[in-house]
């Protein structure tokens, strides 16, 4: 052996022992559906492109994003409160937290579970929940308005400038 290589023998041993984790496709399960498996192979080509070095992604200009916009809704007769006004503040409150909900799922996804019990071929029971986490700054409130005799209507949004940081963020170039 060439004495210049001896200082890269360390690295050639331990390049050896490292495995490369397994592609999506090498990871699918024998009962994977078609869209499963395109699936997997997105996955992959997108890796390959990323391990390639491919060029950073365009940057995105504000006015290229639209708003992104999120309702909240909430009645009145169901808030607590000892007066009629503290109910409908309450009910406004609780819009706005709705429509901040609407905007989180929008920006950050939502995960949902769920869980079906089948007993003698009849459904026992049927559960589903939703769970949002996230952190929005930036929302603005559009409009407040009553929405029936009981109700009350919330419309929040995140300004395009807001959502093109989100974008830009989400692709490294903040």
């Amino acid at each position: 052996m060439r004495p210049a290589l001896l200082p890269m023998l360390p690295v050639i041993a331990l390049s050896a022992c490292v495995q490369a984790p397994p592609t999506a496709t090498e990871s699918l399960p024998l009962s994977a559906t078609e869209t499963t498996e395109q699936l997997a192979e997105v996955k992959d080509n997108l890796d390959a492109a990323d391990r390639m070095n491919a060029p950073p992604p365009a940057a995105v200009a504000a006015s290229e994003v639209r708003p992104l916009k999120g309702l909240g809704f909430a009645q009145i007769a169901g808030q607590p409160g000892k007066t009629q006004n503290e109910k409908r503040l309450m009910a406004i409150r609780a819009a706005r937290m709705d429509a901040l909900r609407d905007l989180t799922e929008q920006v950050h996804g939502i995960r949902i579970s769920a869980s079906t019990t089948v007993r003698d071929a009849v459904v026992q029971d049927d559960s589903l929940s939703a769970v949002v986490q996230g952190t929005l700054r930036g929302a603005r409130t559009l409009r407040v308005s009553p929405s029936g005799s009981d109700s009350y209507e919330v419309e929040m949004v995140l300004d395009r400038e807001t959502v093109a940081y989100i974008v830009r963020a989400l692709k490294g170039q903040v």
